[in-house]
């Protein structure tokens, strides 16, 4: 039976999968890795608003750039992740920089002024923001715009309104890369079920947290922190012993 090479690649990288073992938290394929902004998503996380503000507070960090009105021939880019960029503006104007994602997907945008943040293809089209909020960081960035963005072989124009003194920070951050897994907690008990879950840059919904290991999450006395009643067929510390 011949093989073809797309079904000789197949198993290939099946054969590579397997000998790297299971995979690990966030390997979630190419497919998932390429979608937009999940639906229902109305704000984002405290774990990637956390992770911007961490960038300003190293100062290997910093890179300065110095935004042009408009397109033009000197127009920087902010293309490096993990950057908090410090941009000059031209004085009392909009600026303008270039940014060539490094994947696809959904990247925040986030700014240390209240500014208007508008984005816009390589063809000029301009890209409907997917979502956009004031922030609470704990650092100077107070707002978040998000952007659907697909190519990465070409520039997008990101244009910032005026911003007060001319200096804005920026730090692109891309959602799919600072997602976090959170776990239903139906009972309401401080533990969340293993099989009920989302893993998610955004806020999650109602009832959902980070602990896990709630072996029985329609029973708030079952959990792990529970203590073991000996002779009653439960196991209500879910370590998977009825006698400890």
């Amino acid at each position: 039976m011949k093989m073809t090479m797309r079904t000789l690649g197949s198993a290939l990288l099946g054969l590579t999968l397997a000998a790297c073992g299971p995979a690990m938290e966030g390997e979630e394929g190419m497919q998932d890795q390429e979608q937009t902004l999940e639906a229902g998503c109305t704000q984002l996380g405290s774990n990637i608003t956390s992770h911007a503000c961490t960038h300003q507070n190293i100062s290997t960090d910093h890179v300065a750039v110095t935004a042009t009105s408009g397109l033009t021939s000197a127009t920087p880019s902010i293309n490096t992740t993990h950057k908090f960029y410090d941009v000059t503006m031209p004085a009392g104007l909009a600026g303008t920089v270039k940014f060539r994602p490094s994947a696809a997907g959904s990247w925040a945008f986030y700014v240390s002024q209240n500014v208007s943040v508008t984005v816009k293809d390589s063809a000029g089209t301009t890209i409907n923001s997917v979502l956009g909020h004031s922030v609470s960081s704990g650092c100077s960035l107070v707002k978040a715009a998000v952007y659907d963005l697909t190519s990465t072989t070409t520039d997008y124009q990101v244009t910032f309104g005026a911003a007060s003194g001319n200096l804005l920070g920026v730090v692109p951050e891309r959602l799919e890369d600072n997602r976090v897994r959170f776990y239903q907690d139906a009972d309401n008990d401080g533990y969340g079920n293993n099989s009920v879950s989302v893993y998610t840059a955004c806020v999650p919904p109602a009832g959902y947290i980070l602990q896990r290991n709630d072996c029985n999450d329609a029973n708030a006395s079952i959990k792990p922190s529970a203590t073991e009643i000996v002779g009653n067929s439960v196991d209500e510390n879910c370590n998977g012993s009825l006698t400890n």
